[in-house]
């Protein structure tokens, strides 16, 4: 028995994504990418470590929005 196949052509929507781009997270931290990527140069974010050959780096939502909400409430 085979059953059909339909191509995936449907985008998970950004908010129910559990690993963003570099872009969401900054933006997530309400910074430029310069800014972020600073960040991540010195330690404070750590992007997620992804085996094979993927040249983006990826970050948990997760990781971001507690980072995002430790930096509000120390302003």
């Amino acid at each position: 028995m085979t059953l059909p196949h339909a191509p995936f052509t449907e985008k998970v929507p950004t908010a129910e994504r559990v690993l963003v781009s570099e872009k969401v997270a900054a933006e997530l931290c309400s910074v430029s990418k310069v800014t972020f990527r600073k960040w991540v140069k010195a330690g404070a974010i750590r992007p997620v470590d992804i085996p094979g050959d993927v040249k983006r780096n990826l970050y948990r939502r997760v990781d971001i929005e507690a980072f995002a909400a430790g930096r509000a409430a120390s302003a």
